[in-house]
């Protein structure tokens, strides 16, 4: 579970996982072998980001671009958006940036959610959302479709509006807090 925003950042504890458990890729990458990940081909992990068990990529349905140094928390669903074009139905591609959290059973549907965010539990994101960098979304939040996040801005509720604002500090914020979540989610020791 992620700290919530209060001052200064703390280590958190070890978090250890069985090695049997989890993918490691070259680029240092956890993805969990209990999450699922629809579309492999067409779902782009850059590098040190963890995928927890019961995670749903929808790589199927479009391009899924996970960033540096994010952390998906179990039983989230990333599912790329969808949008009527000349009477089709299209998928549109989801990107989501560096430094990102998004924590347990949230539903991500968004077209763009950038760098520096941080999406509470068991929120809604609505389809072709776009967060701008530097954005907390509180738990249990629902955004509607179409919804435009603006930078430094807490949004809250159902509907999801702005509640707050953000220092200019919580880049550094959410890059220790993917960090140091990172540099505690060990491998458990086998000779024990």
């Amino acid at each position: 579970m992620m700290e919530k925003l209060s001052g200064a950042v703390h280590e958190p504890p070890a978090i250890h996982f069985e090695k049997k458990a989890y993918i490691q890729t070259k680029l240092g990458n956890k993805i969990s072998k209990r999450s699922i990940l629809y579309g492999s081909a067409k779902i782009r992990v850059l590098g040190k980001t963890i995928v927890e068990p019961g995670v749903i990529i929808r790589g199927d349905l479009a391009t899924v671009d996970l960033g540096k140094n994010c952390v998906i928390c179990q039983n989230s669903v990333l599912r790329p958006p969808d949008q009527r074009l000349r009477g089709h139905r299209i998928f549109v591609p989801l990107k989501i940036g560096d430094h990102c959290i998004i924590e347990k059973g949230s539903v991500i549907q968004a077209a763009k959610i950038a760098d520096f965010v941080q999406i509470g539990e068991n929120c809604v994101i609505g389809k072709r959302c776009m967060i701008s960098s530097c954005v907390m979304i509180q738990d249990g939040t629902v955004l509607a479709p179409n919804t435009v996040c603006p930078p430094f801005t807490v949004f809250g509720g159902s509907p999801g509006k702005v509640v707050g604002r953000l220092p200019p500090s919580f880049e550094n914020y959410c890059t220790e807090m993917t960090l140091s979540y990172y540099r505690n989610f060990l491998e458990k020791d086998s000779k024990k």
